[in-house]
């Protein structure tokens, strides 16, 4: 029987399922997850070969010293060594904070290309449709919807979403990012909208199960094609999701 472990300490998070001393295999294939589009770090990890048996993550309450504890934080989930166990790669890639998500685009896709592993990327608004979506009125649960946040004096960034289907298999819940997260001026234009709602426990699981669809699908994801969202850049980001 398969052993369950969770534990919390210092506002971090650690959920194991298996023990511990069987989670670090010379056979394992591992999905790393990283998100940091906000003043927490989460990190991820499952063995993508075995996603039901098999899984970890941790909140790392670091604030604005990411670049001083990238390289520690990921140690600490998966030691360097087994890094050449990386068989994929998932990225939160923004809106978020500018210097945070570019360190870790910038480490998920430095980490991709030279290991040459897929790297799936997902903005962050779009990780958080799963669970908002459920604050739609029913009538409107299958249609388009917006998620905002709102920017003192400078309006609204936004993205619109639509629930495609809920893999049950996979507890996977599959949406599409009509219109990527960008800066708006006029609130009328986006309705229905929900509010941004930061989880990154449930965020960085929604981006392993996102990353674990992918590679059930064989989608080949170029480290190349991922780059940060910037909707309050002066420089117009088209990036699309893949």
């Amino acid at each position: 029987m398969e052993q369950t472990a969770s534990w919390r300490r210092n506002s971090k998070v650690i959920i194991i399922v298996k023990p511990l001393q069987n989670f670090y295999t010379l056979n394992s294939k591992y999905l790393l997850a990283l998100h940091s589009c906000s003043e927490s770090f989460s990190i991820g990890l499952k063995d993508i070969e075995n996603p039901e048996s098999l899984a970890k993550w941790e909140v790392f309450n670091i604030g604005r010293s990411l670049s001083n504890k990238l390289f520690n934080c990921i140690e600490k989930i998966l030691p360097r060594k087994s890094w050449k166990q990386i068989n994929r790669i998932a990225v939160a890639k923004g809106p978020g904070s500018f210097t945070s998500t570019r360190l870790t685009i910038s480490m998920a896709r430095t980490i991709a290309q030279q290991i040459d592993c897929p790297l799936d990327s997902m903005s962050s608004f779009h990780l958080m449709a799963p669970r908002l979506y459920k604050n739609l009125d029913k009538n409107s649960i299958n249609n388009p919807f917006w998620i905002k946040d709102i920017l003192p004096r400078r309006g609204f960034v936004a993205g619109k979403y639509k629930l495609i289907k809920v893999h049950q298999e996979s507890n996977f819940h599959e949406f599409s990012e009509l219109i990527s997260p960008h800066l708006i001026i006029n609130e009328k234009e986006i309705y229905p909208s929900i509010n941004v709602s930061k989880n990154m426990e449930k965020d960085i699981i929604s981006l392993m199960n996102f990353s674990q669809h992918c590679h059930n699908l064989k989608v080949n994801s170029h480290w190349r094609a991922t780059l940060p969202i910037y909707p309050t850049s002066p420089v117009d980001n088209k990036n699309n999701n893949l």
